[in-house]
């Protein structure tokens, strides 16, 4: 299976200063500064969805369970764009109360639906929502996400739509908390967008990437005719054979 690879920078041997220079050094600091476990992986996810333009303007948030204390959770600030988002931006929150235990920002609107996530499923070690053009397409007609291709694979059978609610409010984080489960990675909430989660931030950026990926595949083909969807017995086997994929195979639920 030929790999899917980011887009590389248009310019020939550039590379954003953020990922090339101040993420490796921000590593190195992590490791020595005190309540920042998890923040490092934040931040990596934070820059993918920059560099790659995930999503637009303030759209959007993510989040990382801390390792340390895992009663605790980093978010993204409300309002502040992907590419000024720092260190001393993130806000640290309990996942029991939503309570601020860190942080001079005020946490993303959608604090509610990641401590909604991360209380009822504790494996869930990351969050990104993001407003993402195909997935946000299909959220906005009520079609779920189907698996078209056996990119989806890891993600779930398919992504579900759940139906609308105000952003930020407690009855979009149960309504979303109720869908994810370890067989369903991702949720699209009706004319909003896209959660997916994983077992980091990074993790969950990927599965978005996917759903993502086959959303535009399903919309561009539904163009031309109803697509084929892959059976439950088909996906079964893509997801084995995932298991052996790759440099450093893992097993996958």
């Amino acid at each position: 299976m030929a790999e899917r690879r980011l887009p590389k920078p248009k310019v020939a041997g550039s590379r954003p200063v953020f990922r090339s220079i101040l993420l490796p050094t921000a590593r190195i600091f992590l490791l020595y500064l005190p309540n920042t476990g998890g923040a490092f992986v934040l931040l990596t996810a934070i820059s993918r969805i920059t560099e790659h333009h995930k999503t637009f303007a303030t759209s959007g948030n993510a989040s990382e369970r801390r390792l340390d204390v895992p009663h605790t959770f980093w978010i993204t600030p409300s309002g502040v764009g992907w590419s000024d988002i720092g260190l001393a931006d993130l806000v640290m929150l309990s996942v029991q109360t939503g309570e601020v235990v860190s942080g001079t920002l005020r946490p993303s609107t959608e604090w509610r639906a990641h401590q909604a996530i991360y209380s009822t499923h504790p494996w869930v070690g990351g969050i990104v929502h993001l407003h993402s053009l195909y997935a946000t397409i299909l959220s906005v007609i009520g079609i779920p996400v189907l698996p078209v291709h056996y990119q989806m694979a890891r993600v779930g059978d398919q992504v579900p739509v759940v139906p609308y609610q105000t952003f930020g409010t407690t009855a979009l984080a149960r309504r979303v908390a109720e869908t994810i489960a370890s067989d369903t990675r991702a949720v699209l909430i009706e004319n909003h967008g896209l959660f997916a989660v994983g077992d980091s931030a990074d993790d969950a950026l990927r599965a978005a990437d996917e759903v993502e990926w086959t959303a535009e595949v399903q919309y561009r083909a539904m163009l031309v005719k109803s697509p084929r969807v892959l059976t439950r017995d088909e996906l079964s086997e893509a997801r084995d054979a995932f298991r052996t994929y790759g440099q450093n195979p893992t097993s996958i639920s």
